[in-house]
Formats: structure tokens, C-alpha cells, sequence
């Protein structure tokens, strides 16, 4: 008897996943759902310390998911903050606040070699650095809608090592 309640209840669950599956596929005529950018890149940052901290980054990568292909990805981005993290050593803050910086690239299709410029805000009122550097984009600038991404540079708290860095970031167009 139990083995027979067992498989009833795998039942309903299965037909209302299904359910919830077809529900959430069906959407209202003409409505078009905001749909993510997402790309992943490497490149380099350099940070100068000062007041406030100068950013400097650049990097090279590859995007999609707006359903119009995968795009080359370049870009290049300066900015500031108060406060570089654990960088350099012996570190002020351990926090970053106030991280703002303006990014501008370019997206190539690369079926139909289309660009679509890319303008946006990175910004951060609190982040970390140098290992993880999570942040938000203002993407309105071209009338997209926000977003939000990871720097990962200098690996093993190697503050004085190599630029090199890791950009993982995605919006909604």
C-alpha cells in the first residue's frame, strides 16, 4: 500500500512540474522578457594608490544569451575608489567603498560581424579587493537595464604580482 501511495505522489509531483514548466514557457503575445547579456573575459587591472584610488582595466572575451549569438567581447574601464583592500600590504581598510568606474567596448557578432557598442557604470558603494571584487552595472546608458559581475585578480593576496585578472559579469538588455 505504501509502495502505491509512493508512486502516486512521484505522479502529481512530476504532473506538476510539468505544469509549472508549460506555465512558466507561455508568456503573453507581443511581450518580450528582458533578456541577460553574459560574458566572461580576461585581461589586466591596475590600481594606483592615491586619494581616491585610481582603477585602470582592460579586457578581451566573449558574451551571449540575448538570443542574437555569441559576440566578441572588448573593453576597457577607468575608475576610483576609497580604499584598495588588502592591497597593497600592510593594507589600510580591508574593505573597498565608493568603487565607481566608467566601461566602454565594443560587442561583434560573431556570425554577422554586427558591433553594438557597449557604455557602462560599474559600481560598488562596499566591495573587496584584490581577490574577488564583486560589483553592480548601470547599463541605462544604452538602454539597458542593471547588472552585476566579479573582478578576480592577483591570486594568493599577491598584491605586487602580475595585473592579470578574470571579469565574469552579465545585464539585461
Amino acid at each position: 500500500m505504501n509502495e502505491g501511495l509512493g508512486r502516486t505522489r512521484k505522479g502529481i509531483m512530476g504532473l506538476l512540474l510539468a505544469c509549472a514548466l508549460l506555465v512558466g514557457m507561455v508568456s503573453p503575445a507581443g511581450a518580450v522578457e528582458p533578456l541577460p547579456i553574459t560574458c566572461t573575459a580576461a585581461g589586466a587591472v591596475t590600481v594606483i594608490p592615491g586619494s581616491p584610488d585610481l582603477w585602470s582595466f582592460y579586457g578581451a572575451g566573449s558574451c551571449q544569451g540575448d538570443l542574437e549569438g555569441t559576440y566578441l567581447l572588448q573593453f576597457s574601464g577607468i575608475g576610483v575608489s576609497d580604499g584598495l583592500g588588502l592591497c597593497p600590504a600592510p593594507p589600510g581598510d580591508v574593505l573597498v567603498t565608493n568603487f565607481g568606474a566608467i566601461v566602454t567596448g565594443t560587442l561583434t557578432n560573431l556570425t554577422t560581424f554586427a558591433t553594438k557598442p557597449l557604455a557602462q557604470t560599474w559600481f560598488a558603494p562596499v566591495t573587496t579587493y584584490p581577490i574577488a571584487t564583486p560589483f553592480l552595472i548601470d547599463a541605462s546608458a544604452m538602454g539597458d537595464k542593471a547588472g552585476a559581475g566579479s573582478i578576480f585578480n592577483h591570486i594568493f593576496l599577491n598584491c605586487a604580482g602580475t595585473p592579470t585578472a578574470q571579469f565574469t559579469f552579465a545585464w539585461l538588455t
